[in-house]
C-alpha cells in the first residue's frame, strides 16, 4: 500500500520511526530540505511528480501524500488509455505514415 511505502520513505528522510499515516510531516520535524528529498523520493520510486501545492494544500500526512500520488498515477493511466484507443481507430496507412513504418501489416 501506499501508505505504508510513504511512512517508510518519511521514517529515511526524517531519521524518526512514523507509525502513523495521520502523522503530519512539518508536525514530525519535516522541513524544507526534507521536502525536497522526499519529492525527489516520490519521483524515483512512484514515477510522479508531486505538485508541491499538494502538499500545502492542508496538513501533510502520509495517507494525503498517497492519495495524491494515488490520483496522478490513476490520470495518467486514463490518458494512456485514451491514446491507445485512439491509435487503435487509426487506418493501417495512417499508422505507418505516423511511425515511418513500412513494414507494417493489416
Amino acid at each position: 500500500m501506499n501508505e505504508e511505502r510513504i511512512m517508510r520513505l518519511w521514517s529515511d528522510i526524517l531519521g524518526i520511526p512514523v507509525t502513523s499515516p495521520d502523522d503530519d510531516f512539518f508536525d514530525m520535524g519535516g522541513q524544507s530540505l526534507a521536502m525536497v528529498q522526499f519529492l525527489a523520493r516520490v519521483e524515483s520510486e512512484f514515477g510522479v511528480v508531486l505538485p508541491i501545492e499538494v502538499l500545502f494544500a492542508g496538513d501533510l500526512t502520509a495517507s494525503g501524500a498517497a492519495r495524491a500520488i494515488q490520483e496522478i498515477l490513476d490520470e495518467e493511466g486514463e490518458d494512456v488509455d485514451a491514446l491507445l484507443a485512439e491509435v487503435d481507430a487509426l487506418p493501417a496507412g495512417d499508422i505507418r505514415a505516423l511511425t515511418g513504418d513500412r513494414t507494417w501489416h493489416e
